[in-house]
Formats: structure tokens, C-alpha cells, sequence
């Protein structure tokens, strides 16, 4: 078993993630995500997912913080 900590963010995050990709749970995406990445990095590609990857975390990053703002915008707009 391994664990490691998330922020509530990530957490919520990463279920939709999840959900949207019809995993069963968070460890089946999180199984699946170690199993490609530790594939992946015995073969010649492995820079190139990892760079994808990172890349992918600060476009998540970027969604996260649009989101705030949408739902800051959202709960501050009069009703």
C-alpha cells in the first residue's frame, strides 16, 4: 500500500478525473497511471511523457485556478 497527500483541490480533482474516464475508483486510475509511467520509462519515449505529463499538471494547475475564480465571480455577482 502507498499513500500520499493531495489537497482538497487535487483530490476533488482528480476523482472527476476519475469518474470522467470510468474508472472504478481513484486507485484504479492511480494503478493504471503508475503501471503506463513505469512502462513508459523503460522504453526510448519516457522523456517525452514525462514532459507531456508536466504538462499536463500545469494545465490542470491552470484550470483549477479559472475555476476558483469562476465560482468566486459566481458567489460574489448579486442575485
Amino acid at each position: 500500500m502507498i499513500s500520499f497527500r493531495l489537497s482538497e483541490e487535487e483530490f476533488r480533482t482528480l476523482k472527476e478525473v476519475s469518474a470522467g474516464k470510468g474508472f472504478g475508483s481513484l486507485s484504479d486510475l492511480v494503478r493504471t497511471a503508475v503501471q503506463e509511467l513505469i512502462s513508459s520509462r523503460s522504453g526510448p519515449g519516457f522523456p517525452a511523457a514525462h514532459n507531456t505529463v508536466q504538462s499536463l499538471i500545469a494545465r490542470i494547475g491552470t484550470l483549477e485556478r479559472d475555476l476558483k475564480e469562476l465560482v468566486n465571480c459566481s458567489n460574489a455577482a448579486p442575485r
